[in-house]
C-alpha cells in the first residue's frame, strides 16, 4: 500500500522559489502550498488529497492528485526531505488537468459546516 514517505520543498526549474511536495512511492507531488497555509496531506484509495487551509483569508483550498498522473516538471529536491537523497526530480504539478480542486471561503468557510476530508 502507497503511503506519503517525505515532504519537503521542490525548486521547479524557472520557478523564482521553492514550493511544498509531498513523495509517495517514487513520485513527487507540488501541492500548491503558499507560506501562510496550513496543510494536511493523505491517501484515500488512489488519491493524494491535500487540504490547505488559510485561516487569516478564510479560504481553504482542497486538491485531489490520483497517484497515476504523470510528473511534467522538472525540479530538484531544495530542503526539508528527511527520508529522500538529494536529486534532480521530475515533479506533478499542483495545476495538472488532472487534479481536481475545490475551494471554500466567505460565510461557508465561517460557518464551518464542513470538513477536510468530506468536502472533497
Amino acid at each position: 500500500m502507497e503511503k506519503i514517505e517525505d515532504s519537503g520543498k521542490v525548486w521547479i526549474k524557472g520557478s523564482s522559489s521553492p514550493t511544498h511536495a509531498v513523495r509517495v512511492g517514487n513520485k513527487i507531488f507540488a501541492t500548491g502550498k503558499s507560506e501562510e497555509q496550513a496543510i494536511e496531506c493523505w491517501l484515500d484509495q488512489n488519491m493524494l488529497c491535500v487540504d490547505l487551509n488559510n485561516s487569516r483569508e478564510e479560504i481553504r483550498i482542497a486538491k485531489k492528485f490520483p497517484l497515476n498522473t504523470e510528473p511534467g516538471l522538472s525540479g530538484t529536491l531544495f530542503n526539508g526531505f528527511t527520508q529522500t537523497k538529494h536529486a534532480d526530480v521530475l515533479i506533478v504539478s499542483s495545476d495538472s488537468e488532472q487534479v481536481e480542486e475545490k475551494m471554500v471561503s466567505g460565510d461557508f468557510y465561517k460557518e464551518g459546516k464542513y470538513n477536510s476530508r468530506s468536502y472533497m
